[in-house]
């Protein structure tokens, strides 16, 4: 499902049309579904012809794609953008924790999970392609920091772990229990920043000194809703 090369010439209206299509596409692939979404309607919407979804996308599965990998961008964006790069692990840990529970509970966020969950199967490609544009690259975001702290003499970080394991379990431990609870109704976004602290001070104790009767940094509660 890969779409013709798009012509490489276009006006800078032309261009804008593009990405504003994209862009409807996208919301309206996330509130209804692939197959509720008729690119007549998304044309109307936006203006242009059936022949510029064809020449640019090869199709409505094209879009689909081209629209998804927008999401998952712009999903990623404020960790991507994150400044990390040799800052301490008291900077970094709580910094991208907090983001990263602002990013799973996300309305884009779920109504990705959701759309995933119904045409994940239907689009593996579209899928994974939206997975290494969100979580896997910011996963080798937190890998790469990590690994560069673990080659520190007075890294807090086990060298003997992978890097990319510790980012994946940080990453887990952050925000994949707040998320699923989210999907089904058990919390209820947006969170205050009081007990999104909660919940990353409590991964980030558990991530560095694991589950022992003492920690370093101040204890807190993982329940959102204490």
């Amino acid at each position: 499902m890969v779409p013709p090369k798009a012509p490489a010439h276009r006006t800078i209206k032309g261009a804008q049309r593009v990405q504003e299509l994209i862009a409807v596409a996208a919301e309206q692939f996330l509130e209804n579904g692939f197959d509720a979404v008729a690119v007549d309607n998304l044309i109307a919407r936006v203006g242009g012809s059936r022949r510029n979804v064809y020449d640019y996308f090869g199709g409505k599965e094209g879009l689909f794609k081209a629209a998804m990998l927008h999401v998952s961008t712009e999903m990623a964006k404020p960790l991507d953008e994150l400044k990390i790069e040799g800052l301490e692990i008291e900077e970094v840990l709580p910094a991208f924790g907090r983001q990263l529970v602002r990013t799973a509970l996300s309305p884009q966020t779920l109504a990705v999970h959701r759309l995933l969950t119904n045409e994940g199967r239907r689009f593996p490609e579209v899928a994974q392609a939206m997975l290494a544009a969100s979580y896997l690259k910011i996963l080798d975001k937190l890998a790469v920091w990590i690994a560069a702290h673990q080659a520190s003499p007075t890294s807090k970080l086990n060298p003997d772990i992978s890097p990319a394991v510790l980012a994946e379990q940080f990453m887990s431990m952050t925000s994949s229990d707040v998320k699923l609870r989210a999907i089904v109704g058990l919390v209820q976004p947006p969170l205050s920043d009081t007990a999104i602290d909660k919940i990353v001070m409590s991964a980030v104790n558990t991530f560095l000194y694991g589950a022992t009767a003492r920690s370093a940094l101040p204890r807190s509660s993982s329940n959102p809703n204490e």
